[in-house]
């Protein structure tokens, strides 16, 4: 019987692709074409056959509404982030009381707000770290294991990508202001649908790190 996981706000899937590779596992993609407040574990599982439990749970709010980036350092907190972020916690927990849930993320920028209503995360990263050659840092929290660390300093990474460099001074490259046709130069995302737009392809998950992430999230 398949893995069942749930990918919540999920209208690129680029978190939850490696998991959608493998035939052990179904994924159910919940983005704004269903949106999350519309989505109930019970009706889903009663749909498609009660003998399935949720295996594990990614979510993915919009960071939009939690980042501090052109605010003056101050988070715009507008009542859709914090909405989406509510139906998520909803769906786990409902999902943790049908018993079975292996495990459970939500993420979000580390530099953003969200820290402030969920607390500290249980995990930080930076693609970097898990080989994707560029910076973002990102945060976890939830139940889950989190993979070892694979780079500890920039240097170690192989593979760079010269083009990414897009600003002066930086020492190491970032996705945050890049037009969506970087995409073509990153390989490992060619395996992912093409972004439709700038923010879509911003948000992309590195996919080494989603590939360490399965491999202790089994």
């Amino acid at each position: 019987m398949s893995k069942v996981i749930l990918h919540l706000c999920a209208d690129t899937g680029s978190d939850t692709q490696v998991y959608q590779d493998d035939d052990d596992y179904e994924v159910v993609l919940v983005g704004a074409a269903i949106g999350v407040e519309n989505f109930s574990v019970a009706s889903w599982l009663h749909y498609n056959g009660l003998d399935k439990q949720i295996y594990g749970v990614i979510a993915n709010p919009p960071c939009t509404e939690f980042s501090r980036a052109r605010t003056s350092g101050k988070p715009r907190l507008g009542d859709s982030g914090m909405f989406l972020v509510k139906e998520c916690q909803r769906i786990i927990e409902e999902a943790k009381s049908l018993g079975g849930l292996k495990f459970w993320a939500i993420e979000n920028p580390a530099t953003g707000a969200l820290r402030n209503f969920l607390g500290k995360p249980q995990a930080t990263y930076k693609p970097w770290q898990y080989g994707s050659p560029w910076g973002k840092q990102t945060a976890l929290w939830g139940e889950f294991n989190m993979p070892p660390i694979v780079y500890n300093t920039w240097e170690e990474v192989p593979d760079k990508i010269p083009e990414l460099w897009i600003r002066s001074g930086r020492k190491i490259p970032s996705l945050v202001y890049q037009h969506k046709s970087a995409y073509k130069l990153i390989p490992e995302f060619q395996d992912l649908p093409e972004p439709d737009s700038d923010m879509e392809f911003r948000s992309l998950c590195s996919q080494k790190f989603a590939r360490a992430f399965k491999a202790v999230n089994p």
